[in-house]
């Protein structure tokens, strides 16, 4: 393969996994048509009963969808959510915990029941909860009222909601049962004022049209501490937020509430349009749509996709799922930083132009669902701008099954558009759902391979072959005159593999010339194993601190294949620093440049490993 085949990255966008299982799983829950359309509200029942939609979004702002996720449909009840957390932002915990209580109730959601020990509403979930916050809701006038209940809407989805007329004049002129509810309310002294009013902010609230995108974004402000995680706008308090989630944790199903803990454990919100709305906090919201609803009024679809959600990611609320941290340690690609492998100068050159298509993933902490999420858009977000994708695994202290199969998901798609894969763990620690993998011990040699491999593509020379003084770029500066001083005063010396060349800590008296070969140099801690500094190939140098006195060396020079390098010895150099003194000024020169060189590309790792 030529190097240039490699850079024509293909446009199209392939399928993301946790795409990849809400479209099976939107299409395992198509079939289903069990429930009815809510019959009470005329226009509800005459809806199109097989709309069907999902959507995630996350706490960094990327929604996933599938299915009829631009219907627009009644908010209905999951509007309850929205106007108890304003009620508490105008009033206070304290305030309004006097008018609405936060205990399930047991009842149906519109039962004309109350807590008459506290004379409240049982919670702000039931019809006369809500209808209670929506008394609540401050305001100079009607028109100010109903415009800053659309404002809070407008920061928890990012838009402004329209009103659906039809179905407003619907539930305003149905809504008896409703009306009862608030005038035995004001009859008890849990609400005042105008009750015609608050009942039409009520009916307006339930009546504003959303998509299964809105509603995902509801619940990703509420798991974002009250931030729009897209327009980055605050919907309200973090710790109204804890609020609004510990009553939609406890009342917010209906008569499932119970159930819906026990087997999804998400704070939620339904509504009898036919969507439900679902936190995870700091994580994600979900949103779905299915109008059919089951025997206590909840999209039949919709709790069955949520169930099988959870279960599937482990997003149970009580789930041991992990940290929850960020998992990037670190992001880079290879034209940002090189492996420890010094090269000639066209061949650094060309890494410094083309690798970009190594990126590199420094992973930490623990990786369950939302974590690995994350890694794999980002590794999917790369596939048109990277050939070679190295992930390091060695800081992730625990991943879970849900993780791993993302994981792989991505791998088999990266790998599907003829990109290459690699895995970055301690040798013992290799999962076994990775073992099939290419493997690297760490970072440094998984970045030397696919280096080699760029360089081969790009029909680089062979750094192995044997490199003459002359060609040194190193020594460009000297003209033909110096090079024969030079080359007066070097030694050849043979190597062989494992020979040690320069040792650590004995005087620095020899200059190497590296003709043909390679070495690598190793650095001692105390008595624990050596680490590599650098891997140094022909036409290069090393031991360069001969030039700058005797002082002692700080690291051994080992020979890993045989070679041949041309030596400067310590009475070479005292002969050529005194009959040839320009020769010797180039020489320091030339090094002075190369050891600039190297601290040029030692800063910008440094900048782009402190990213």
């Amino acid at each position: 393969m030529h190097y240039h085949d490699i850079t024509k990255i293909s446009t199209a966008t392939p399928e993301l996994p946790v795409w990849q299982y809400l479209k099976q799983l939107y299409d395992r829950h198509l079939p289903n048509r069990s429930g009815q359309l809510a019959s009470y509200i005329p226009e509800l029942a005459a809806v199109e009963p097989d709309g069907f939609g999902i959507s995630f979004a996350t706490t960094d702002g990327f929604v996933y969808e599938i299915g009829d996720t631009e219907r627009q449909f009644t908010i209905q009840s999951v509007s309850k959510a929205v106007i108890y957390g304003l009620a508490l932002e105008d009033h206070g915990h304290d305030v309004v915990l006097r008018k609405i209580g936060v205990e399930p109730s047991g009842d149906a959601f519109n039962s004309i029941t109350f807590d008459e020990k506290n004379n409240r509403p049982f919670n702000p979930m039931v019809n006369a909860g809500a209808i209670a916050a929506s008394a609540l809701i401050r305001g100079d006038s009607h028109e100010e009222r109903y415009q800053r209940i659309l404002d809070i809407f407008e920061r928890f989805t990012g838009r402004r909601l329209a009103l659906d007329a039809a179905v407003y004049q619907s539930e305003s002129l149905t809504g008896h049962r409703n009306r009862a509810i608030a005038y035995l309310e004001l009859n008890s002294g849990m609400i005042d004022g105008d009750i015609d009013a608050h009942l039409d902010l009520y009916f307006r609230q339930c009546s504003l049209l959303v998509t299964t995108r809105d509603l995902a974004l509801l619940g990703a402000t509420l798991a974002n501490g009250g931030i729009n995680p897209v327009t980055r706008k605050r919907a309200i308090s973090a710790d109204n937020v804890r609020a609004v989630l510990s009553v939609m944790n406890t009342c917010g199903m209906y008569d499932y509430a119970g159930g819906w803990q026990f087997d999804v454990g998400l704070p939620a919100k339904s509504g009898v349009g036919g969507g439900i709305t679902a936190v995870l906090p700091g994580q994600l919201g979900i949103g779905v749509y299915s109008p059919r609803l089951d025997a206590v009024g909840n999209s039949a679809r919709g709790v069955g996709v949520c169930e099988d959600i959870s279960a599937n990611f482990r997003l149970h609320l009580f789930q041991d799922r992990g940290s929850g941290l960020v998992p990037f340690r670190r992001l880079y690609r290879g034209d940002e930083v090189h492996s420890r492998r010094m090269r000639r100068g066209a061949q650094a050159k060309k890494l410094d132009r083309f690798g970009h298509l190594i990126s590199v993933y420094e992973l930490q902490s623990e990786l369950g669902f939302s974590e690995a999420e994350r890694v794999t858009r980002r590794l999917i977000e790369d596939l048109s701008s990277a050939y070679y994708f190295i992930l390091d695994l060695t800081r992730v202290v625990r991943m879970d099954a849900v993780a791993l199969d993302l994981l792989n998901a991505a791998r088999r798609t990266l790998q599907e558009a003829g990109k290459t894969f690699a895995i970055v763990t301690v040798s013992d620690e290799v999962p076994a759902e990775f073992e099939q993998q290419m493997h690297f011990p760490s970072i440094d040699l998984a970045l030397e391979y696919f280096e080699d491999r760029l360089l081969e593509q790009a029909g680089a020379q062979d750094e192995t072959t044997s490199v003459p003084l002359a060609e040194f770029d190193l020594l460009a500066g000297l003209d033909a005159g110096m090079m024969a001083q030079l080359e007066a005063e070097l030694m050849p010396q043979p190597f062989v593999p494992g020979q040690t060349l320069i040792a650590q800590n004995v005087p620095a008296d020899d200059l190497f010339f590296l003709i043909s070969g390679r070495v690598e140099v190793a650095v001692r801690m105390g008595n624990g194993p050596s680490h590599r500094v650098s891997t140094v190939e022909s036409g290069t140098m090393f031991g360069e601190l001969a030039l700058f006195g005797r002082a002692p060396r700080t690291a051994d020079v080992i020979a890993v294949t045989e070679g041949l390098a041309m030596v400067l010895d310590r009475a070479g150099i005292e002969r050529l620093a005194a009959s040839a003194p320009k020769t010797w000024s180039a020489l320091l020169l030339a090094v002075g440049s190369s050891l600039s060189e190297r601290l040029r590309r030692a800063n910008g790792e440094i900048r782009a490993l402190s990213r």
